[in-house]
Order: structure tokens, then C-alpha cells, then sequence
């Protein structure tokens, strides 16, 4: 196949609507062909693109790295149902018009948590306010998530081995390390 016009293959690259300047190597556009000029010495340093797709036995995505998740002891989970509805705009024909906006004609709403004597099922709302009621709704989780977190609890007793840890047997940053432990 012989391509003929690159300017006109990343054409839907730019935001400007005019000609530009490709890059063989990188296939980036640039307005000015003195840009491409002083851009294409840098470039050509390097291989050319190539976009290398997994083999299909192996095309899973996994999260690896366990320890950059942040662990919440509550979160909610919110899902909104809408429709699009036409919006009559005066607007001049040079300025952005809203044409259609979405209308939210439903919710659903549940706490997630480890721990089970927290965890509540799926509120569901339909009806006439919709986001009023949502609102409502999540300033009420809003409290008995804070009511629940903040309510102090008595921790249980230490066992031999951390007893002898706290008796100052450790050293410093290990202790910090078993304060943390027991949070």
C-alpha cells in the first residue's frame, strides 16, 4: 500500500485542521516544518514505532504490585441510570451549544467493607428528585461511616510474643513497625 499523504493519515491526531508536518520515524504531526526539522535528528536515534500486541493465550492485564493498593476500611459504590433530553440554546453559532443533557432518573448505592456487620445491601432510587434523594442518601453513609470509625473499641490482649515486644525488648523502629501492625 503506498501512502500518499501522511498529513491526511494523522489527520485526526491534531486539534488544527490544516496541513502538517509527519515524522516518518514517529508519525508525530508538527505545524511547522521547522519544528519536524530541529524534532527528526532526536528521532531517528531511534527504532520507528512498532506496536507489539500480546499473544492471545497470554492477553490477561494483572495488577502486580499488592502493596501501592490503598486499603479503605469503607467505600461506596454508586451507579446512576440517565437519558439524554434535547436542550432548546440561543447560542451564537460561534460559541459551544449545548444540544442534548442527561437526565438522571436513577440511582443505586451500596457500602463496601471487610467487615460483614457493616456491610449493607443496595439502596435503589427512582422517582421524582432523584439526585436530591442520592445526596441525602450519601450524607447519611456520611455519618455512620463516621459514627462507626471514630467509635473507640478496646483491643484485645497481647499475646506472649508481642507482650515480651512491648516490654522494650525491640528495638526502636521495630516498634513502630508492631504499632502499626496491630492498627
Amino acid at each position: 500500500m503506498c501512502i500518499r499523504n501522511m498529513s491526511a493519515l494523522v489527520y485526526g491526531r491534531t486539534t488544527d485542521r490544516h496541513k502538517t508536518h509527519v515524522c516518518f520515524s514517529c508519525l508525530h504531526p508538527f505545524y511547522k516544518k521547522e519544528t519536524l526539522e530541529r524534532h527528526e535528528p532526536y528521532c531517528q536515534r531511534n527504532p520507528p514505532q512498532h506496536v507489539k500486541y500480546p499473544e492471545p493465550d497470554n492477553c490477561v492485564a494483572e495488577f502486580r504490585n499488592k502493596a501501592a493498593r490503598l486499603r479503605l476500611p469503607f467505600y461506596l459504590v454508586c451507579d446512576f441510570e440517565s437519558f439524554l433530553s434535547q436542550v432548546d440554546s440561543d447560542r451564537d453559532a460561534e460559541t459551544t451549544r449545548v444540544a442534548e443533557q442527561h437526565n438522571v432518573c436513577r440511582f443505586a448505592c451500596y457500602r463496601v467493607t471487610k467487615y460483614e456487620q457493616y456491610q449493607t445491601p443496595p439502596v435503589v432510587f427512582s422517582g421524582e428528585n432523584v439526585m436530591d434523594n442520592f445526596y441525602h442518601h450519601i450524607l447519611n453513609e456520611c455519618k455512620v461511616i463516621s459514627k462507626t470509625v471514630s467509635n473507640s473499641q478496646r483491643m484485645k490482649p497481647l499475646t506472649a510474643f508481642y507482650a515480651d515486644e512491648s516490654q522494650g525488648q525491640t528495638s526502636r523502629p521495630h516498634r513502630r513497625n508492631l504499632y502499626l501492625r496491630c492498627m
